[in-house]
């Protein structure tokens, strides 16, 4: 894997040349919760080790296999955006600075060339990971591959992506689905959701942090609010899995 290790200040050039300013992470609302309170984006593998709390995914028993359970995933584009759809990973994102790939503490990183849930037990490491930044360079946003399969990843960073370093905003999904509370009463999911954000942001000292709803003053078409009026109606089991816990 010593050959795929890249160096992230490379990347960081890269992706300003391409007019990139921000990286991006999606999850679910649980494990944003989580991230929030420990002050950093976290592996898997670190929660699972620290008891913490987080959503299952079905890639978690592939990214043991595949050795990729200890790394913090990140995207170089916002792909709820980019894709006019919901993000499969949650609706809670964390837009950071890009400038993190500058960080001493964050000096390496490793590519994906697809996602690591599509990858099998045989599939050769050169067939998983970019052993250069020039050959990411050449296919990222090219248009000759699907640039959702380019994964940013660093590993084992304990909780070296703190927020209070490196969170721009967090964007939170509003669909006009309505839930019941345990407290009483009815609310819009995302309302529910950005109040639970912004006050645990607030009560782990990032008040600071700005929260936002998608779309406000937008005219623009996007099919998130189909998506999860679809798990709404017809899996509910995923749809509280992206926006649970309701207190």
């Amino acid at each position: 894997m010593e050959k795929y290790r890249l160096l992230s200040a490379e990347l960081y050039e890269m992706l300003r040349e391409k007019g990139l300013q921000y990286l991006y992470h999606a999850n679910t609302v649980s494990t944003s919760l989580t991230f929030i309170k420990q002050n950093a984006l976290l592996s898997r593998a670190y929660v699972e080790f620290n008891t913490l709390v987080q959503t299952g995914q079905k890639s978690d028993a592939g990214d043991k296999e595949h050795d990729v359970w200890d790394h913090v995933f990140l995207d170089g584009e916002d792909l709820h955006k980019r894709y006019s759809q919901a993000n499969k990973y949650g609706p809670v994102t964390f837009r950071m600075k890009l400038e993190l790939l500058k960080a001493p503490e964050l000096e390496y990183i490793y590519i994906t060339r697809s996602n690591p849930m599509y990858w099998k037990k045989n599939t050769p490491v050169e067939k998983k990971f970019y052993a250069s930044i020039d050959e990411v360079k050449a296919d990222y946003l090219s248009g000759r591959k699907l640039d959702s399969q380019i994964m940013f990843t660093l590993k084992d960073t304990q909780k070296k992506v703190a927020l209070d370093k490196f969170l721009v905003a967090v964007g939170i999904d509003k669909p006009e689905i309505l839930i019941n509370l345990k407290s009483g009463g009815m609310k819009n999911v995302g309302e529910y959701t950005f109040e639970k954000i912004s006050k645990t942001l607030a009560d782990s000292g990032l008040e600071n942090v700005p929260v936002y709803f998608r779309h406000e003053n937008e005219s623009r078409y996007c099919r998130c609010n189909f998506n999860y009026t679809y798990y709404y109606n017809f899996d509910y089991q995923e749809f509280m899995k992206r926006f649970y816990p309701f207190e």
